[in-house]
């Protein structure tokens, strides 16, 4: 029964990260029709209610979802998204859009915390876990590649307002393959939600195991940012070619992604997730730390390819370690805590790779993250012992 349950889980979860990254090209469009110029004002204003909403917002959700039936709160998450999406076309100024991206970025960080707080329970076998954490990593890779393609075919045949209905007909078909699942309740923990919140970043920091796998995962996130915020810079600016060149060294970050994660279930069996996720810090420090000496292009996707492997490797195993190590009745309210984390990290990893790019230029960029990824590695080695015994479940 669980497998059964997981696998159409999962398949909604991918629905629901499709219709997301469509409505998130469609949004970008929106914006520029409504602002013009300033266009890149309003998404940049936009991406940052988006990582308060994730920051802030997703642990308190979480927490109030604890008390509430598993399968009703995500089928309710999937159409309170589909429920700002329906308004978007009716959208006229620029303040509402960032009304509605606070309220579908919320829904959106509850639901995932909730889905990582169930997979555990329908897959009991750490094995299939393990497989279970690197598809979620997989469909989260295929997810960037598939979206905009998906946006651009409805482009071709729906104005851009028919492209939010299309996104809302992914969210719709996402509930109704949760309305088909019989879930297990989590664990309620006592308190109010904020306590509860406050709870799961205490248990998150509790364990050394987690807190190296935090250390590990800001080295992790100083490398998307450097992809994300740079690969422009370095493919025009740098070698001088077009937003094509750009788009494929996305695409060999993502690749190398999708590769690291396919190997995952029988590089961790066992429990040996420290081991590769601390070489795999190492690797994304020296992998940094090379880039000031790029040749070109060519050695640009090889490198992005190799860095999109490491933060596979150096970060996906967090959920299992989560699963083993943190208290079982706290489940939800860690993974929410350990989101809203991740994309703290991930902001102030944003301002620092576009401030050093800026400031200092690429090879500065490169230099000083790297030192940084190296230094993260080398806290999570020390905090993170071999021989700590695990945390009772």
């Amino acid at each position: 029964m669980g497998t059964s349950a997981y696998v159409r889980l999962f398949r909604a979860n991918a629905l629901a990260l499709i219709a997301t990254g469509v409505a998130t090209v469609a949004l970008a469009l929106l914006a520029y029709d409504l602002a013009g110029d300033q266009a890149g004002a309003v998404m940049g204003i936009a991406l940052a209610l988006k990582m308060g909403a994730n920051i802030l917002v997703a642990p308190i959700a979480a927490a109030f979802a604890a008390r509430l039936p598993r399968r009703a709160w995500l089928i309710t998450l999937d159409l309170a998204r589909a429920a700002v999406l329906l308004s978007l076309p009716f959208v006229d100024a620029v303040w509402q859009i960032y009304v509605l991206i606070v309220v579908f970025q919320a829904a959106a960080a509850a639901f995932s915390a909730a889905y990582m707080a169930t997979v555990p329970d329908l897959l009991p076998d750490e094995a299939d876990y393990a497989r279970a954490i690197a598809k979620a990593r997989i469909a989260y890779e295929a997810e960037t590649l598939i979206s905009p393609a998906i946006a651009a075919a409805l482009l071709m045949v729906l104005e851009l307002r028919g492209v939010f209905v299309g996104a809302v007909g992914g969210f719709a078909l996402s509930a109704l393959l949760l309305a088909t699942i019989t879930l297990p309740q989590g664990h309620t923990p006592p308190g109010g939600a904020v306590a509860r919140s406050v709870a799961g970043l205490r248990a998150l920091l509790a364990a050394p195991q987690l807190r190296g796998a935090l250390a590990l995962n800001a080295a992790a996130t100083v490398v998307g940012a450097m992809v994300t915020v740079n690969t422009v810079v370095l493919v025009r600016g740098v070698f001088d070619l077009d937003d094509r060149a750009a788009a494929v060294a996305l695409a060999c970050y993502g690749a190398g992604g999708v590769a690291a994660a396919l190997m995952l279930p029988r590089l961790i069996v066992g429990g040996a997730e420290r081991g590769v996720m601390l070489a795999a810090g190492a690797a994304l420090s020296a992998l940094l730390l090379s880039g000031a000496l790029l040749p070109g292009y060519g050695a640009l996707l090889a490198l992005w390819a190799a860095l999109g492997a490491a933060t596979t490797l150096a970060q996906t195993p967090t959920a299992a370690l989560i699963r083993r190590f943190g208290p079982a009745r706290a489940r939800q309210a860690l993974y929410a805590a350990h989101y809203s984390l991740n994309h703290l990290m991930l902001l102030a990893a944003y301002l620092a790779a576009g401030l050093a790019g800026a400031e200092g230029g690429m090879v500065a960029a490169f230099l000083g993250l790297g030192a940084f990824a190296g230094a993260a590695a080398m806290v999570a080695a020390l905090v993170w012992r071999r021989d700590r015994p695990e945390a009772p479940a």
